[in-house]
Formats: C-alpha cells, structure tokens, sequence
C-alpha cells in the first residue's frame, strides 16, 4: 500500500501543496460526492455517486450494471473528491486507488445501512452494497 504519510508536506513537482494523509482522510470523511473510474467494456468510464467512508473504504450502493460488474470482478479502480474556489483559483483533490469488492456479508452490511447512504438517484433501487479498498490515497491543493 502507498499511503500519503501523516504529517508529510511540501510541494510536488508541479508545484500543487501535498496533502498528508489526516488532510486526505478528513476530507474522505467530510464529503458525500465523488467520481469513480474504472474499465467498462475496454473503455474508461467515470461516473458519480455519492458515498460515505466505512472503516476506512469508500462504500456505495449501486444497481446491476457497470459499477456492479466491477465490483464482481475485483476491479481495479479510481475514486476522486474535490472542492473548488473560482474566484479565488483555490482547491484540492483527493485520490483513491483500490479494488471494488461486492459486499454481500449481511453483518458488514447491517453496519453500513447505519451510514445514513441513500442514493440520490433512486428511480430504480440501489440494493446492492459496493466498497473500494484503497491500495494508495494522495491529494493535492492549491491555493
């Protein structure tokens, strides 16, 4: 696993502000909305969802489709947050690389249905419980 490390800073070589890996996680707690990245049909396809952290992963709820289908398989996959200033030009990024994994333990998933995690889109029903196990989370800000 390639973690950020606590209290690490300084710049990359673009010059953006290292996020620690506490800076990275407080956000991953703090926000509800993000990307996730991964291979569909040999192509990379990016879609939101909104989620919460669960003890440590990134958890969802899906339906049967892509993001399903990835989570079967173990997929290798990205998850990114953000927050932007416009008027200021200010803003971060965090980044979180991981395998999906179905969740269908009943235990792990009596946990989650505690987060409060209700899709926002539910036109048709979310039932199925997906986590991202993170390899390495990173983030970035400039100010």
């Amino acid at each position: 696993m390639n973690f950020s490390a606590p209290g690490s800073s300084g710049t990359d070589r673009g010059g953006l502000e290292v996020l620690d890996l506490v800076e990275c996680r407080r956000l991953l707690e703090r926000e509800q909305i993000g990307r996730i990245a991964f291979i569909a049909g040999g192509e990379p396809l990016i879609l939101p969802i909104n989620y919460r952290m669960h003890r440590g992963n990134v958890v969802f709820r899906t339906t049967t489709g892509e993001k399903l289908d990835a989570a079967r398989n173990a997929a290798s996959v990205g998850f990114e947050i953000d927050g932007w200033n416009l008027e200021s030009q200010t803003g971060w990024s965090v980044i979180v690389s991981g395998t999906a994994q179905d969740v269908e333990d009943p235990e792990a998933i009596g946990e989650m249905k505690t987060l409060g995690l209700r899709p926002w889109a539910d036109a048709v029903a979310r039932n199925n419980w997906v986590r991202i196990i993170p390899n390495e989370i990173s983030g970035r800000r400039i100010s």
